[in-house]
This record gives C-alpha cells, sequence and structure tokens, in this order.
C-alpha cells in the first residue's frame, strides 16, 4: 500500500505519493511541531510542549517517544514504532536537536529502520 505523504502535496496534477516509512516519519514531525491536545482527532497527538520542557526535564526524549507511539497505535498505524529519540551535541545553544528513530514491527522487516533529525 502507498501513503501519501505528510502534508499534502500536489505535483504535476496530483498528490505526491511515498514511502510508508517517509510517511510515518512526515506525520512524527507533524507531531513534534503540534502542542499536545490541540487536534481533535487525537488528544494525544502533539509533543511540541514536551520537548519545549526538554532543557529542565531530562525525561522529555522518553516522554515524547511514548506519547508518538501511543498516538500511531491509537490512529492504526502498527507497522512501525519509535525505537529512540536521541538529542544531538548542540551546534547552537538556541535551537535543540534530535534524531528520532522508528523500527518496523513486521516481523519480516524487523531489522529495518530509520532516522530523521528533528528540530522541533
Amino acid at each position: 500500500m502507498s501513503f501519501i505523504s505528510f502534508p499534502l502535496r500536489f505535483q504535476n496534477g496530483f498528490l505526491r505519493r511515498t514511502s510508508e516509512a517517509d510517511a510515518i516519519l512526515g506525520l512524527l514531525r507533524l507531531m513534534a511541531t503540534t502542542p499536545g491536545g490541540s487536534w481533535r482527532g487525537s488528544k494525544s497527538f502533539g509533543v511540541r510542549d514536551v520537548f519545549e520542557k526538554a532543557r529542565t526535564q531530562p525525561d522529555a526524549p522518553k516522554t515524547a517517544m511514548e506519547r508518538m507511539n501511543s498516538v500511531l497505535v491509537e490512529l492504526g498505524i502498527t507497522g512501525y514504532r519509535v525505537e529512540s529519540i536521541v538529542q544531538e551535541a548542540p551546534s547552537n545553544r538556541d535551537i535543540d536537536q534530535y534524531v528520532v528513530t522508528i523500527v518496523s514491527t513486521v516481523a519480516s522487516e524487523s531489522s529495518r529502520s530509520y532516522s530523521m533529525a528533528l528540530t522541533p
């Protein structure tokens, strides 16, 4: 099954399609920039507030990972889960950057992982 990428974009009059993993990573990117509880479709959607408190709460990446995984399950996306969120060494003191890694939960693809840089 092919997925439509987030955010929706038209290309030559058609919605652009993407891989399943890229669509999930795009969804997680949206979650990272959305405040918690601001989407009616899911009260758990959005972890921007978690990342905003990351400098004073060292367990913020773990909390964000748990919330992201619960939203994926809530939305019926069971083929992937967030395996880790790791803060990168800061190159700029004003901007925090993280690496989010997802893994496939499908038995035949259990070793596949995908990562993206995230600046919430």
